[in-house]
């Protein structure tokens, strides 16, 4: 893919260290002539909320961060703006050899702290922040884990259990009200951060007794339940939609589901997998439905030759489903054969489908790189692709992409730089579509000689030679009997 397609790319240090929590990954908004990026910053030691505008000529016109001040904290678990622009923070702080207390802040737009408020205890019990949201501008409601009898020093018996809680917050900082779930009908274990619609939060959990429940609590503390919503899978990800449904993708599946506002399936469509049954992999990332009713998911799905030469890694499967969960149409975007390429990001706009991602640059154990396709959102051809090696040949992945008026793509994400995962934010013009396989130099060596699931082996049947040629790049050769 060719890279002539950048209009500028700025870098901005945060100091994420964790690549693979897709809640550390930055989003980009677009307003006017302004891009702003929000998301997750580490600074000696604490952690908070990093906001960056851009002009479009990719110029910083300003930065804010928040929760860096009165409290200490080790993880911010979750963040949003109200309709006045205020933030509020979820905080994780580690106060004790497997002990934790949550702390809950708020800001004013301009980064003036307003109020604090703590959830602790000095006894033996733990407090685990999960997700927040707003049920109204006036109230908080945060998910959390109670823990009780954890171990206290390294080497104790930890006979850990853990209760799941709600908090209601007025905005001013009041708590209005906490519940605890009974683990056996109600909630053992949050499914999926907070979903509120209506005044009401929705909490997907699984119970001792069933699993996939749909609990929902109103502003006054009332619960009612569906302890048998016929959801699969997990939850991974769940939007309102405007016929005033839900959308509901799955975590361990390519599956997909429509519900009713009390979690009952109206109807699930599942692509199916190619791995073995004791394996997951496969799975939907991200999800949009446009005004018509149709909804496009991506994200990675294993190949359909497991286990054999013609085997492929994780590719981005993009899907268009119509209104009724019909397919119509299906794009496996599959780079240079066996590598494994993973879509987390979409979005829609002048007849195209857009997505971004990572793509595996050289191979199965080799580093990620940037990547974004363009799709027509009619019949799903591919018409366009881009592709970035961060400067450390490190892992980089998109995970936010929009499309400004006039048509250039705006993306942002992790990037591997000073030995920790900084933002590498990106203005793409018009998208070229070059895939060309890698040009091999003529001396090569047996590097490695492994079976099928690569494991180094001696057995002459079902080999794979893997030779390394002197520029570096490596060919696999399959001998299969």
């Amino acid at each position: 893919m060719a890279q002539s397609n950048i209009i500028w790319s700025e870098d901005f240090e945060v100091d994420v260290d964790n690549y693979y929590d897709r809640t550390k990954h930055p989003s980009i908004r677009n307003n006017g002539d302004t891009l702003t990026v929000i998301g997750h910053k580490k600074s000696n030691n604490l952690a908070g909320l990093q906001v960056v505008h851009y002009n479009l000529q990719g110029d910083t016109i300003a930065t804010r961060s928040y929760g860096f001040d009165s409290v200490a904290n080790n993880e911010l678990i979750s963040y949003l703006f109200d309709v006045s622009g205020n933030v509020y923070l979820l905080h994780q702080d580690s106060i004790a050899f497997n002990k934790n207390k949550i702390v809950l802040q708020k800001y004013t737009a301009n980064g003036n702290l307003i109020w604090v408020e703590e959830i602790q205890d000095i006894a033996d019990t733990s407090y685990i922040p999960h997700s927040m949201a707003l049920s109204s501008d006036t109230n908080l409601m945060i998910t959390t884990y109670q823990a009780f009898d954890y171990a206290q020093q390294p080497g104790d018996i930890d006979n850990t259990t853990f209760r799941a809680k709600l908090y209601s917050y007025h905005s001013n900082g009041t708590q209005n009200w906490q519940r605890a779930f009974n683990p056996t009908t109600e909630v053992n274990w949050f499914m999926h951060d907070l979903f509120v619609h209506d005044e009401i939060a929705f909490i997907f959990a699984n119970n001792y007794t069933t699993t996939h429940s749909l609990i929902k609590v109103d502003a006054n503390n009332n619960l009612t339940a569906n302890l048998s919503t016929g959801l699969q899978s997990g939850v991974n990800d769940i939007q309102l939609t405007p016929d005033n449904r839900l959308l509901v993708v799955s975590m361990t599946k390519y599956r997909i589901s429509k519900c009713d506002l009390n979690g009952n399936v109206i109807w699930s469509e599942y692509y199916g997998t190619n791995l073995p049954s004791n394996v997951s992999g496969d799975e939907i990332i991200a999800v949009l439905q446009d005004s018509t009713g149709s909804i496009y998911a991506t994200g990675r799905h294993y190949g359909d030759q497991y286990g054999t030469s013609f085997y492929s890694n994780a590719d981005i499967l993009t899907i268009k489903y119509d209104s009724s969960g019909t397919i119509v149409w299906e794009n496996r975007f599959e780079y240079e054969g066996n590598n494994a390429d993973i879509g987390s990001s979409l979005a829609i706009r002048f007849g195209k489908v857009y997505v971004g991602g990572r793509i595996q640059r050289n191979g199965v154990g080799s580093d990620y790189n940037y990547g974004v396709l363009e799709m027509d959102a009619t019949d799903g051809v591919l018409s366009g692709g881009y592709m970035y090696n961060g400067p450390l040949d490190g892992d980089d992945v998109v995970s936010s992409i929009c499309i400004i008026d006039n048509g250039d793509i705006a993306i942002t994400g992790l990037s591997s730089i000073n030995q920790h995962y900084d933002w590498t934010t990106q203005l793409i013009g018009n998208l070229t579509l070059e895939l060309e396989q890698p040009t091999l130099s003529s001396e090569k060596e047996l590097l490695r000689i492994v079976d099928l699931t690569g494991r180094e082996t001696i057995d002459q049947s079902n080999q794979v030679l893997i030779y390394m040629y002197n520029d570096g790049s490596t060919e696999k050769v399959f001998q299969v009997e």
